[in-house]
Formats: C-alpha cells, sequence, structure tokens
C-alpha cells in the first residue's frame, strides 16, 4: 500500500512539474519572443536575427544560450558589418537537427543558413562552444568563410567529468522526464551563480546579461535536452576535428580570457595556437569566459579588420597559453 501511495504521490509531483513548466515556457517566449527571420536549414526552422549592412559576419553563439547573446555584446560596434545571427539547432528559436550533437551537423546547419542570407564568404565569430562549430565549418567548407575569429574558444578534446545531469538526459524516458520538470523550476534560481562563474574573476557586466540575452530560454525542455546533448558528445566531436586544425591557411585571430574556468585556455587555446601557427592572439586581463563583454571594442576591431579592412589592434604582448 505504502508503495502505491509513493508511486501516486511521484505521479502528481511529475504533472505539477509538467504543468509549471508548460506556463513557465509560454511565459519565458511571451518575455524573449523570436527577433529574426525563420529559414529552413538541415530540414527544420533556422531562427536568424540580421542587422547591419556591410562586410558579412557570421555571429555562432556557446553552450546554454542563444543568438541575442553574441548580437547584444557586438551589435553598435560594428559599423559598416551586416551580422548574421542564428541560433544553432535546438537552442533559441531554431528547431532540433537530426544528430545535432555532431559537429558536422551544426556545421552543414551553418553552411545551409549562410548558403541564403549571405552574398559570399564571410567572417566567422564564435564564443565557446560556437568556435568549435565555426572550426567545422571552416573545415569543412571553406568557401564560405574568409576568416575566423574565436573567442573563448572551446576546440580540443579535454578529460571529462561526469555530469549527472546531462547523462541522464540523454536516458529514453528519464531524460524527458527530467527537461519537462526540473529546469524551468530551479534553473532560474540557480543562472546567477553560473553567470558570475563564467565572467568570473571579474564582475558581470553588465549587471542585467541574463534579461538582455534571455538565458531563461535556455530552460524550455528541447533546448536544456539540446545543449546537453552538446556537452555529452563535446569531447569526443572536437578529438575527431583537432587533428585537422594544421590545414586550415585562412586567417584566425584567437582571443582568450584571464581567469577562464569554463574552458582550459591550456587546452585549446594553447592547443590552437599550437596546431594554427600563423593565428594572431590576444589575452583580455580578468575576462574569464566574456571577453567579448569585457573587451568589446576588441574583439569589434579585429572583426572589422577582417570585414572591412580596417585597422587591425596589434598583437597582445598580454597573450599567454595558460591565462
Amino acid at each position: 500500500m505504502e508503495y502505491y501511495l509513493a508511486l501516486i504521490i511521484l505521479l502528481v509531483l511529475c504533472c505539477i512539474g509538467v504543468a509549471y513548466t508548460i506556463y513557465a515556457t509560454r511565459l519565458i517566449e511571451r518575455q524573449w519572443p523570436r527577433i529574426g527571420r525563420l529559414i529552413v536549414a538541415q530540414n527544420v526552422p533556422a531562427h536568424v536575427i540580421e542587422r547591419g549592412e556591410g562586410g558579412e559576419v557570421l555571429l555562432v553563439h556557446g553552450a546554454a544560450s542563444n543568438a541575442r547573446e553574441l548580437l547584444a555584446a557586438m551589435e553598435g560596434r560594428l559599423d559598416g558589418c551586416r551580422l548574421i545571427a542564428p541560433d544553432r539547432p535546438g537552442l533559441g528559436y531554431s528547431g532540433i537537427a537530426h544528430n545535432a550533437w555532431k559537429l558536422e551537423v551544426q556545421a552543414a546547419f551553418l553552411a545551409d543558413i549562410l548558403t541564403q542570407t549571405a552574398t559570399g564568404p564571410v567572417v566567422a565569430m564564435g564564443h565557446s562552444w560556437g568556435s568549435g562549430v565555426i572550426l567545422r565549418l571552416a573545415l569543412d567548407r571553406p568557401d564560405l568563410i574568409k576568416a575566423l575569429v574565436l573567442v573563448a574558444p572551446a576546440s580540443h578534446p579535454w578529460k571529462k567529468t561526469f555530469n549527472p545531469v546531462n547523462w541522464v538526459c540523454a536516458v529514453p524516458i528519464l531524460g524527458d522526464l527530467l527537461v519537462w520538470t526540473l529546469p524551468a523550476l530551479f534553473g532560474p534560481h540557480l543562472m546567477q551563480a553560473g553567470i558570475a562563474r563564467g565572467f568570473a574573476p571579474g564582475p558581470v557586466v553588465p549587471p542585467d546579461y541574463s534579461r538582455i540575452i534571455g538565458t531563461p530560454l535556455f530552460f524550455r525542455p528541447h533546448s536544456f535536452k539540446t545543449n546537453a546533448a552538446d556537452m555529452e558528445a563535446g569531447s569526443r566531436e572536437l578529438g575527431l576535428q583537432a587533428h585537422r586544425y594544421e590545414t586550415l591557411s585562412l586567417p584566425v585571430t584567437i582571443i582568450s580570457g584571464k581567469g577562464d574556468v569554463i574552458v582550459s585556455n591550456t587546452i585549446h587555446a594553447a592547443g590552437l595556437a599550437r596546431d594554427i601557427p600563423h593565428a594572431t592572439r590576444f589575452c583580455v586581463d580578468a575576462a574569464g569566459h566574456m571577453p567579448h563583454w569585457v573587451d568589446p571594442d576588441l574583439v569589434a576591431k579585429v572583426i572589422q579588420g577582417y570585414a572591412i579592412g580596417a585597422d587591425m589592434p596589434p598583437t597582445s604582448a598580454q597573450f599567454l597559453a595558460d591565462a
């Protein structure tokens, strides 16, 4: 009898969790609605935000994020540039492409977008996991990319630590139960600590970062599950492409943040400097994982240098592989 009672209580709690998630998702999407247009890429809807005119720049956001993140940091600083900012598969308002956790699929997704939105090769800026995606895009479709700007890049395989949440998300039924009950309820309460970790060792700048970029969009079930799949496959997927970086001959700039505790500079920034020796390198002091927010003018000058031939900043003497 006690067993059945516990089962009934659990079922009721799950129903409450699902109902709350549906309610919270509607509120989140009302507060942060779609602000771009939908096109079709890899047979699913792709949400793309476009701004400005001039040299074309592709902005590819990182994990647990959406297209608003890079656009908010860079828009207004890239005069003379046309910005193309898509939501990666399953995040923001883009649909989930088949096997979207594979970097080759995400690169093909972006390639489909560029063939519909760009007039020629673009400058591609990627932040964090977005850097891994645009590296794959440059490897698979070099005709579409004329330069890479890799900000706090994730680029090489790393020694994985067990993440129970990401692991459970991959389990059939159990993973669906998790994403439809817990993230919308608990995520907003943990959000600020995660954002602070990204900006550490410096302060969160701007203080209303989560509101500006629409962080709660991440707590919707399909986005949370998609991101978990990306992270579960991440190290393995980067390992499948890292040995190809030495073949890249296009211009590349690496911009890391000193004190980054999200991605290890000794693995990623240093690995890129080793594998792409012609790359230009910068390190932004006390920027952690967010150099594009701490020193957006530096990032903008690099992008404009590639996109419209503006003066490039001098190579940073502050670049440290172990920053």
